[in-house]
């Protein structure tokens, strides 16, 4: 039986990092939230300002008060060493591969020589952070990409290197899933692991649908929403949410990153997206983006003339009797079907985007579960890829694959003749009773016991956001 944790370190108290430090406090950690200097005053300023601004968040990141104060602040000058104690360091510092390797330089010289390290990076490559330490360090050494909000997200991609040590990946699997209540998948060390990989892939899908093919943000919205089972925020609400800042850095790092990619422009950040950035129009952070709300209205941009414009009806044709179906698995194959623009949307985007899900096999995962579940868990969608794909008809989108042009890896072709029959994904594609919802859910305190209760079962509180 592996040693408990019950004591760590966050490296990084912006936006993610002290958002981590609370789920770990949530769970009964002690944790340590270091940050830099001020460069003048207090040096614990900056720490201490995003601490408290984390405090007042809706939906709010801890349980009580209580678990609040599970968090020590400090700063990396003053209470560096306090990392020596610890059982796991977790950094979520800049994105710069360089002041990443020096941190960790930093670190071996520092923690105990049992502690586990990981990193919170979304970009960087897992491996080259720690490459320049030790074999021991780099056995102990690991990706754990948390998805924001922590608490209410429940996707943990665990990226282990080629050098870390099986036991160590085993014990991290372990402890996510009974004390932090994540749902893990474990992730290749590739550009953007599986889940933004996939989810970055669907939204620029939408977005040269908006710019080259005619449909307008509205109707792109309605066809990737709840219609079918992703989150109502659909594309372009969604990247309002996120910043399209943020969504430009990704898609930039990533295009260099995946030269062998097939489909590597469709990742090409277009025009009208960096004349937003440029504009400082960011989406809801800056009050306008592909959204605007004047006077009472929602207004979107129109990508010609890049001008805010009431919303037009939408041609969607019989749409609205395809939304009235309470099934999804209805929705999706009455919405394939479709002759109209809706279908002729539906069809084209899925159809793409179940290729290239099948073609990163097995680049970015192992299996078609470990897609599906990065995409449930981390995303909001009802069903993943390959779920989607047998809810229309595994046979039917296989021949529409083959038409189209699209290509098609041996593996999908071998599963139409195998053992586990016509259109079956075998365990991959099993559900697991836990699809999980796209509104903020807190995961159940029930699943959040501290490590020394662990054999008890004993619940750590109960409290807001925490029984059921």
């Amino acid at each position: 039986m592996f040693k408990p944790l019950r004591t760590a370190a966050v490296l990084g108290a912006g936006v993610m990092g002290t958002q981590i430090a609370a789920h770990l406090a949530n769970a009964g950690l002690t944790v340590h939230l270091l940050e830099l200097p001020a460069k003048t005053g207090n040096k614990n300023d900056l720490v201490e300002a995003s601490f408290k601004k984390a405090l007042k968040q809706s939906p709010p990141i801890f349980f009580t008060e209580k678990t609040a104060r599970r968090v020590i602040l400090g700063n990396f000058d003053q209470h560096f060493h306090r990392v020596a104690n610890v059982d796991w360091v977790i950094e979520a510092i800049v994105e710069n591969l360089e002041v990443k390797q020096q941190l960790m330089q930093r670190l071996e010289e520092t923690i105990r020589g049992d502690a586990i390290v990981s990193t919170n990076t979304s970009g960087l490559p897992i491996h080259a952070i720690a490459q320049a330490r030790s074999n021991s360090f780099r056995k102990r050494f690991l990706g754990t990409h948390f998805f924001n909000p922590p608490r209410y997200l429940k996707l943990l991609e665990l990226i282990p290197t080629t050098q870390t040590d099986p036991d160590v990946l085993e014990r991290m699997q372990g402890f996510a899933q009974m004390h932090l209540g994540k749902g893990v998948v474990i992730a290749k060390d590739t550009p953007n692991f599986i889940a933004n990989r996939i989810g970055m892939y669907a939204t620029m899908l939408g977005m040269r649908a908006w710019t080259e093919q005619g449909y307008t943000i509205e109707e792109i919205d309605t066809l990737t929403g709840a219609l079918v089972g992703r989150p109502k925020s659909a594309t372009f609400r969604t990247a309002d949410l996120v910043g399209l800042d943020t969504l430009m850095y990704v898609a930039k790092n990533l295009y260099p990153a995946i030269s062998q990619d097939e489909s590597r422009e469709t990742f090409r950040v277009p025009d009208v997206l960096h004349k937003l950035v440029t504009a400082k129009s960011l989406g809801a952070k800056t009050g306008q983006g592909f959204y605007k709300k004047q006077d009472g209205q929602i207004l979107s941009l129109n990508p010609e003339t890049l001008a805010y414009e009431p919303a037009q009806p939408m041609k969607l044709g019989g749409i609205e009797a395809i939304g009235k179906l309470p099934e999804l698995r209805d929705r999706l194959q009455a919405l394939y079907q479709d002759p109209g623009r809706a279908g002729d949307f539906f069809r084209r985007t899925m159809l793409d985007l179940l290729g290239y899900s099948a073609r990163r096999i097995p680049e970015i995962a192992d299996n078609p579960a470990d897609i599906d579940r990065a995409m449930r868990w981390g995303f909001g969608w009802e069903l993943g890829p390959f779920e989607i794909w047998n809810a229309i008809g595994f046979e039917t989108v296989l021949a529409d694959m083959e038409a189209g042009g699209i290509s098609v890896p041996e593996w999908v072709e071998a599963r139409r003749w195998g053992d586990e029959g016509m259109g079956r994904w075998g365990d991959e594609g099993v559900k697991e009773g836990d699809i999980f919802s796209a509104s903020p859910t807190s995961i159940p305190i029930h699943l959040l016991h501290a490590t020394n209760q662990a054999a008890s079962g004993t619940p750590l509180i109960r409290g807001q956001g925490g029984s059921q």
